[in-house]
């Protein structure tokens, strides 16, 4: 906690680099033999930095309802720190730790996995609907829904990770339309697999 108050750069550069782009640095450190996911979220222009007077953080908003979420019971690991640089009076950028969630992401069982599998499929895509019925009677559309941010944890539980613009709205009917082009996104992803998690994924989605 110390190494990440006094220096997150350094800390994230000792990271194991998970994924990187203009916005966003994800990498993976241990400490006493326990990993953690540490995200870096970079405001890439001044602009996008003068935004931050009046909006809070993407770290600080991602815990917040990540939080929320798992206290209502949604299976996704639970934040343990949030740190925000500044940078005169403006927030240039920000840190979110998490626990690294061991498991598979569902892209890489339908791929590598469960070509021939139909039931493992199907078992698999009910877990989504039941998390989906979950997150809309709780009223929340999630960001981004990539297979990639759906873990398989070794015990054969969903969980979710990486819920950068995600939210909770005011009802269930508020969230819906949100949650349905959450949901097409997801069968895009799918499809991306292979005709047999797209059949699975069209089947629950009906």
């Amino acid at each position: 906690a110390d190494s990440l108050w006094r220096d997150p750069e350094t800390l994230v550069g000792h990271g194991e680099q998970l994924r990187e782009n203009a916005a966003r640095c994800t990498v993976r450190i241990e400490w006493n033999g326990t990993p953690y996911v540490l995200k870096h979220s970079i405001e890439p222009t001044l602009r996008h930095a003068v935004r931050q007077l009046i909006r809070p953080s993407r770290a600080w908003t991602t815990w917040q309802f990540t939080h929320r979420l798992a206290d209502a019971g949604v299976a996704t690991p639970r934040p343990v720190a949030c740190v925000e640089n500044v940078w005169g009076q403006l927030r240039r950028d920000s840190y979110l730790m998490y626990p690294y969630m061991e498991g598979r992401t569902l892209r890489s069982i339908f791929v590598n996995e469960a070509r021939q599998l139909p039931e493992l499929h199907a078992r698999l895509w009910r877990q989504v609907h039941e998390l989906w019925q979950q997150l809309l009677a709780l009223g929340v559309s999630l960001g981004d829904t990539n297979l990639g941010n759906f873990i398989v944890s070794p015990d054969g539980r969903l969980w979710l990770i990486d819920l950068d613009k995600s939210r909770f709205h005011r009802t269930a009917s508020a969230a819906a339309p949100h949650q349905q082009r959450a949901w097409n996104q997801l069968l895009r992803s799918a499809k991306k697999c292979g005709a047999l998690s797209a059949a699975a994924a069209e089947n629950r989605a009906a």
